[in-house]
């Protein structure tokens, strides 16, 4: 009972320890954000744009989930794709297209677009920095543009921005809906999307697209799919609570279930299968004198060997099984198998055998099993 007690008492201080531990390693520390993420306030984050566009009355929402699974509603729907994180699926692709295709319209906002929907790009142009782009209705705008390339467009295409190097937005044709494809995707970060005339550009891109029903936010290129992912909506305060009680439970479980003491092996179970059973039955060859019976046992267990090792088969003869093994051994190893198949070969004409050849064979099967068995 004393020792139950202490038990308990070490596992209370172990919880104690290690709630506290957690809570000095997530406490006054600023909480790390990926770029790009639609509630993130970093620098590199895009939530300001996120609540400018709910406090102007903007439907929008973020979305976290596969392609697949892209919701179908009246009127046409924006998806922005603001620079992936992880590479896009073939078969995601043609999931973002057909959604694309039934009316909607996928913005993609990327430094580098190849590889997403049949983008290219023409490289070496110079210099990256501030340039003055204008847009279809020939406004003019003084941005910051950070690649040295520019977008390819087809002949169907809308330019919706370009500068004196070339494309840097286009429309394209989906069906009933459009893509957009872009680049400078720092454009809507917290930190640059009010230098210059970074929101001015965004939002007359936006106006184009005046008949979008609501915007969403593409979370799931971002890897904020899965379980884990919705943990972050909780305080850590609750999240540590819950993996506390959850190894609470564990630890009373195991403690209630546990049988404490050594584990003894059933008398029953170890003359079944263990050595006193092949020792008597080996005494009982020995005794009744059945040496011919013996080694025909040990003769098959070594051409089931051989079956399993080389491909014989179990009826062939000796002679047959060295014919066989000549392709299959080099020169040493087939001189030691040719001197033992010719050594138990004249077995097969023997009815009778004395204790004296039993001990001889059996002593030339055995060296046949530790080859067959070690090679």
């Amino acid at each position: 009972m004393i020792t139950t007690k202490k038990t308990w008492l070490w596992i209370a201080v172990t919880f104690a320890l290690l709630a506290g531990i957690l809570y000095w390693l997530s406490s006054g520390r600023p909480e790390p954000y990926p770029p790009y993420l639609s509630e993130s306030p970093s620098q590199t984050g895009i939530k300001a744009f996120y609540t400018l566009l709910e406090e102007q009355g903007v439907e929008s929402a973020r979305w976290d989930s596969k392609p697949s699974r892209l919701p179908e509603a009246s009127g046409r729907q924006t998806l922005l794709m603001i620079e992936p994180f992880s590479t896009v699926s073939g078969a995601e692709m043609h999931q973002y297209e057909e959604w694309m295709e039934e009316g909607n319209t996928i913005w993609l906002m990327k430094n580098n677009p190849v590889g997403y929907f049949d983008t290219q790009v023409d490289y070496g142009i110079l210099p990256a920095g501030e340039t003055t782009v204008e847009d279809e209705n020939g406004r003019t705008y003084t941005v910051e543009v950070q690649q040295e390339h520019r977008l390819q467009t087809k002949d169907s295409d809308d330019v919706l921005l370009s500068d004196r190097q070339g494309v840097l937005a286009f429309e394209r044709s989906y069906g009933d809906g459009a893509l957009i494809v872009g680049m400078n995707p720092d454009w809507f970060t917290n930190g640059m999307i009010t230098d210059r005339e970074h929101y001015e550009v965004i939002t007359s891109i936006l106006a184009s697209e005046a008949e979008y029903s609501r915007i969403w936010f593409d979370e799931y290129i971002h890897g904020q799919d899965g379980f884990f992912a919705g943990l972050d909506v909780y305080p850590k305060w609750l999240i540590v609570f819950t993996l506390q009680l959850a190894l609470f439970m564990l630890f009373f479980l195991w403690m209630q279930g546990k049988r404490f003491g050594p584990s003894f092996m059933p008398r029953e179970a170890v003359v079944r299968f263990g050595d006193e059973r092949l020792q008597a039955l080996a005494a009982w060859y020995r005794k009744g004198e059945f040496y011919r019976e013996s080694l025909a046992v040990q003769e098959s267990y070594i051409r089931k060997l051989l079956q399993e090792r080389f491909g014989v088969s179990s009826q062939a003869s000796w002679e047959e099984i060295r014919h066989t093994l000549s392709y299959r051994l080099n020169d040493q190893d087939y001189q030691g198998w040719e001197k033992w198949t010719k050594t138990v070969e004249p077995l097969e004409n023997v009815s009778v055998v004395e204790k004296k050849a039993f001990l001889d064979w059996s002593h030339t099967f055995d060296q046949m099993r530790k080859e067959v068995q070690g090679s």
